[in-house]
């Protein structure tokens, strides 16, 4: 398997990082998927370049790279939520 198609095997983790990342920002839900938007050529130019391709604005990658921006949101707010309950919740007395 050639070193670009491993790297847009890992994307999907280089996409979580970067929506922890902006996680952190102080922003509505639509500035924030802007803003991983925007950080993802950066994180894909190699591969671009080895490729030969404009991943980022292939017709059939762009919906499968907001699926997964998408999921991992679904995935930090489920994180979240469960930290919360789970620091809500008192240890029994024993």
């Amino acid at each position: 398997m050639s070193g670009w198609v491993q790297f847009l095997i890992k994307l999907p983790a280089v996409i979580g990082g970067i929506v922890g990342i902006i996680d952190k920002v102080k922003a509505s839900g639509a500035d924030k998927k802007a803003a991983v938007l925007a950080a993802l050529p950066e994180s894909v130019a190699l591969a671009e370049f080895i490729s030969g391709r404009d991943l980022l604005n292939d017709p059939a990658i762009q919906p499968a790279i907001d699926a997964v921006i998408e999921a991992e949101v679904a995935l930090l707010k489920a994180r979240n939520a469960l930290k919360a309950v789970l620091l809500a919740k008192k240890p029994p007395n024993g």
